[in-house]
């Protein structure tokens, strides 16, 4: 019987975990182990019932039994065959009974396959004369699979939102001040869902601001859906990879390539004014993956080159990022 134990451990042990769910697991163990430490001071039976069902061989898995309002289902998948996965799951199971903090700590743990929706928005109307502005507000709301909401990934979520939004609204509220009722300009917010697979979610914000001309600017928020989290383009590469040379080097390529085919495109890369060209991708560049698993770069007018070329999106080929991409973002 031991035999078999330590050969089901050495299994599970060689299984490889996510980064992103080791480091979620690593923060909530040690949360937990400091509620636990503060729990003691006040509730030293409920702390000692705990470890009592965690012991007992009959018991339920001690972060079933935990007596709090909340509460989130840990789904641990494997694909290394059925072998692997019951050895996992057996020494998870085992490790779960047998140390008290583990299994409180795992009940923090978001539920790994989130799921965004939409649920309101509101619409900032005003018109005075020749300006008007038409802006809507989505408010979102991010669950686990069981429909508990997460309310702290909802409300980062829900806050970057509104303070972009606010900053579109002071904005045009402070030109209507300064035009004093007599200037002329259009301002219009509006979004829609670009991305919902089973890894991202991302909303897409399209501004265009009307006066003389149009300008369209684009915003992209992402949510991983395996961790409920926020996410930029670094992270769907490997921690401290150089995905910004690679990419930058298969724009370039692109937009000479269209030019050369094209000669009414044109990009900013050898232009006269040297701070207009287009020389490396910033950290902040919006991005979306499409219907087909590709990562598509997207730069908003004026960013790359002139007015008439409007929002210019370039996708790049997964094989340009193979070797430095996260596992399950892009095909």
């Amino acid at each position: 019987m031991n035999h078999k134990l330590n050969q089901l451990k050495q299994d599970y042990q060689n299984i490889p975990i996510p980064e992103a769910l080791k480091q979620q697991t690593k923060l909530s163990i040690e949360k937990a182990k400091a509620d636990l430490a503060e729990s003691a001071k006040t509730t030293k039976p409920s702390r000692q019932r705990l470890f009592q069902a965690a012991k007992s061989d009959a018991a339920e898995p001690a972060l079933l039994k935990q007596d709090t309002k909340k509460s989130s289902v840990f789904s641990f998948w494997i694909v290394r065959g059925a072998a692997g996965a019951a050895a996992a799951i057996t020494v998870l199971t085992i490790l779960v009974n047998s140390n008290a903090s583990i299994a409180y700590a795992m009940e923090r743990i978001p539920v790994l396959g989130a799921i965004v929706k939409v649920i309101t928005f509101r619409e900032y109307e005003h018109r005075e004369n020749d300006m008007e502005a038409n802006i809507k507000i989505p408010k979102l709301q991010i669950e686990d699979r069981e429909g508990n909401l997460l309310e702290d990934s909802t409300n980062k979520l829900n806050d970057k939102i509104e303070a972009y939004t606010n900053e579109i609204i002071a904005a045009y509220e402070a030109d209507l001040k300064a035009a004093g009722g007599e200037g002329i300009q259009a301002v219009d917010l509006d979004y829609e869902t670009v991305t919902d697979n089973d890894k991202l979610f991302s909303l897409r914000f399209h501004q265009t601001v009307t006066m003389a001309g149009a300008v369209q600017m684009e915003k992209i928020y992402h949510i991983d859906k395996q961790t409920g989290e926020l996410i930029t383009l670094k992270d769907l590469f490997q921690e401290g990879a150089d995905y910004q040379t690679p990419i930058t080097e298969n724009i370039k390529e692109q937009m000479k390539n269209q030019m050369a085919q094209d000669e009414t495109i044109t990009y900013w890369l050898d232009s006269d004014v040297p701070e207009w060209n287009f020389t490396e991708l910033s950290d902040s560049v919006n991005f979306f993956i499409s219907e087909s698993g590709k990562l598509n770069i997207v730069f908003d007018e004026y960013k790359v080159a002139p007015g008439f070329m409007g929002v210019v999106t370039f996708e790049i080929p997964t094989e340009t990022v193979k070797d430095i991409i996260k596992d399950g973002y892009l095909l």
